[in-house]
């Protein structure tokens, strides 16, 4: 049976990533709490999408004001360094520790500016959660956006550590966000090197003011 849950409202297939992206963002915060449901981390996407909402829709919710816990939820749903290494793939072998830890953080900077320069234009969407496949430690949850006009077809990959699941790639219309960064970066770092992606990383982040 499918579970429908409430996200803000984008109006575009770029938006429609954003939105996953709040999802994405919520993964696992709530995930300590609901260890004996490790094994079901559909549950967990629910149970944490409830989370992030009841701090967007509570009353006299001020962006400003409420930024510092939406990052936090943020900051808790990936595994930023599987993340980060898989984005570098074999160039993150090669970086030294200090441009590695600076290049993972640049990269959840990166995905929260994305997400927190434009929740404010969020309205309300309809997500439904249709599918969970476990296998050892990696899951999927297949979910779609249901818009006005489409469905936008979202996919988590989440692999489950000691302390829960924890998100690793999501897929919009089958476009994996890890592979789209992965593929950006990796010519920056043929071009410029690693000190030079670290650069544009800060330049773009300080245009979306995180």
């Amino acid at each position: 049976m499918s579970t429908i849950v409430y996200i803000p409202k984008m109006k575009d297939t770029f938006r429609a990533f954003l939105i996953a992206s709040t999802l994405l963002v919520t993964t696992v915060l709530a995930v300590p709490s609901v260890q004996a449901q490790e094994g079901e981390p559909s549950a967990a996407v629910r149970l944490i999408v409830d989370n992030i909402l009841s701090i967007l829709r509570k009353p006299g919710f001020e962006f400003e004001t409420d930024r510092p816990a939406i990052s936090a939820e943020i900051a808790r749903a990936f595994d930023a360094t599987a993340m980060a290494q898989s984005v570098l793939s074999t160039n993150w072998r090669s970086a030294t520790p200090a441009q590695q830890n600076e290049f993972r953080d640049l990269l959840m900077q990166t995905i929260e500016g994305t997400y927190i320069g434009r929740i404010r234009a969020y309205t309300s969407e309809e997500v439904e959660i249709r599918k969970e496949v476990i296998s050892d430690n990696r899951a999927t949850v297949d979910t779609v956006i249901l818009t006005s006009t489409n469905e936008v077809p979202v996919n988590y990959k989440l692999r489950l550590r000691s302390d829960g699941w924890f998100v690793y790639d999501v897929e919009v219309e089958n476009v994996s966000m890890v592979s789209s960064y992965r593929d950006t970066y990796r010519s920056i770092v043929r071009r410029d090197g690693m000190d030079g992606l670290i650069e544009q990383m800060r330049a773009k982040i300080a245009e979306l003011d995180v």
